[in-house]
């Protein structure tokens, strides 16, 4: 039987985040332990800062961010379907039903709801890949930015390909309004150059990736495998400065040679040593420093270097190519790396006026580039705004009859947990959500399967009318299996064990046998009778 206990928390955070759906989903204050208070309405925060202590919900938890890893978007609509499934099996288990026969149902239902958006699928061609990102683009609803930054994130996929969610980085800052988003060729890292003596440009140039400190190297050191070691003491003043002189000497050899090679600028994971930040400056070189790994893998690919790990290890051949320029953005010096040598690489730099907004927007605008990414790769979108589901929920309720017994009980259920998205969609909204599903539910009957909740507008309409909502196909698809997946294995669980209570318990003498023996045996020592 289901767990009542075990998955109440589970239904509380499908509960909260199903109000968070769709563009006007409602704002969540979520206050931590420490203190830290976050206003928002994306789920994917609010599962990320959720102080997760229930294992259900650990199990909740973990699948929502697996999916969201995997794909980017549609991370809210898997945790509304969860919270629906739960619920009618829970109406389920009320009239009789076992966990096996619900398991049976829902994926019958699943089945059949996947062969509805494969059937109601279109071909990308017919639309735009503008509309499927629009469609994604949640976090505004100011009408021109939704066109404007929709447009920048089809250029930024159709450049970078099938695999845009590596190749296309999104970075934003606080000031300025969102209809500020830019478009920029190449990567932006967020740091400008150690010192302000270097040069702020520099064209054509060879590009050193490192992925430790650049510094003097100091005896002894040596990468690799160790051989043999030797100590060297100096005890002397005059002993520690001849040490000195060499290593600086060994590191301006160093240099020397990174500059014949054709380096002009540094670019590291870790930290340029002071000691040798002006060193690089006489040299011409720009350097920038404590750069993510993430961005400084994103540099290498876009300008065709090979990440070392020290300036010792540079060379014509590791070094990569492009043009590096530090501009001021938002208030800050920012360093621009463009290159034709390597992989297409887009950067999508973002405004808002606030932490929160721009927070939000950033989101959104990556959860648009993932989804125009997959639409891209599968050629195919389904209508949006809740249609796909009540078309899909229509499907399984008509093959739902054609099955005996409990098994098309819990089939009907799971058609009816579907339409659970087309009236999160109508709540947040503003519409009444019962009539907007009755309105659906006919329009079915009438053949019009793109009617959906139009949220912008406040209605049910087509939704593949002037501006289309459309889908990714294969993202619905992926939706619908991991919802069922993970409803499935939290309904099956019928009891919460400790592994540390498994198993055998010792049989523990009691504290005063023991004490007794103790002293008997301490007496026998002493020579007592």
């Amino acid at each position: 039987m289901v767990n009542e206990e075990l998955v109440t928390g589970v239904r509380t955070v499908c509960d909260v985040v199903e109000t968070a759906l769709g563009p006007f989903g409602a704002n969540k204050l979520l206050i931590q332990r420490d203190g830290t208070v976050t206003a928002t309405a994306s789920s994917t925060e609010l599962l990320d800062r959720f102080d997760v202590s229930d294992p259900a919900v650990t199990l909740l938890d973990t699948a929502a961010s697996d999916f969201h890893d995997a794909y980017g978007d549609g991370t809210g609509t898997v945790v509304t379907l969860v919270g629906a499934l739960l619920r009618e099996a829970d109406r389920l288990v009320e009239r009789g039903l076992h966990p096996t026969a619900i398991e049976r149902g829902f994926r019958e239902g699943l089945d059949v709801a996947l062969d509805a958006v494969d059937g109601a699928a279109h071909p990308l061609s017919a639309y735009e890949p503008d509309d499927v990102a629009r469609t994604a683009l949640t976090a505004t609803r100011n009408p021109a930015v939704r066109r404007s930054v929709s447009a920048q994130v089809a250029d930024a996929v159709a450049e970078a390909g099938p695999e845009a969610r590596d190749r296309v980085q999104v970075v934003s800052r606080t000031g300025g309004a969102t209809a500020e988003t830019d478009l920029v060729s190449g990567v932006v890292i967020e740091r400008g150059p150690v010192l302000e003596s270097m040069p702020r440009s520099q064209h054509g140039t060879g590009i050193a990736v490192l992925s430790s400190t650049v510094d003097v190297p100091h005896a002894g050191s040596q990468l690799g495998r160790v051989s043999r070691r030797v100590t060297l003491d100096a005890d002397s003043f005059e002993d520690r400065e001849a040490l000195r002189e060499r290593e600086s000497e060994a590191f301006d050899e160093r240099l020397a040679a990174a500059v014949d090679a054709g380096c002009g600028v540094v670019i590291t994971e870790r930290a340029i040593n002071e000691r040798v930040e002006s060193a690089l400056a006489a040299a011409g070189i720009l350097g920038v420093h404590r750069v993510d790994a993430d961005v400084v893998d994103r540099v290498a690919r876009a300008t065709g270097a090979t990440v070392v790990p020290t300036l010792e290890q540079v060379s014509a051949a590791t070094l990569g190519t492009g043009d590096v320029d530090v501009r001021r953005k938002a208030g800050r010096d920012m360093t621009f790396v463009t290159s034709d040598a390597g992989e297409p690489t887009h950067t999508l730099f973002c405004r808002a006026p606030d932490p929160r907004t721009v927070r939000a927007f950033e989101r959104s605008v990556e959860a648009a580039i993932a989804a125009t990414a997959a639409a891209t790769r599968d050629g195919r979108v389904v209508p949006g705004g809740g249609a796909i589901e009540a078309t899909a929920a229509r499907a399984v309720d008509r093959a739902a009859r054609s099955l005996s017994g409990r098994q098309q009980l819990a089939a009907d259920g799971f058609g009816n947990a579907l339409l659970s998205v087309p009236r999160a969609l109508a709540a947040t909204a503003g519409v009444d959500a019962g009539q907007a599903e009755v309105r659906l539910r006919v329009a079915r009957t009438e053949g019009r399967d793109a009617v959906g909740i139009d949220v912008l507008a406040g209605t049910t309409a087509d939704v593949l009318g002037e501006s289309p909502v459309v889908e990714p196909a294969s993202l619905k698809a992926a939706v619908l299996t991991t919802a069922a997946e993970a409803a499935i294995q939290l309904i099956r669980i019928d009891e919460r064990l400790d592994a540390t209570d498994l198993g055998d318990e010792e049989e523990i003498e009691p504290e005063t046998e023991s004490a007794d023996a103790d002293a008997d045996a301490e007496a026998a020592r002493d020579g007592a009778p």
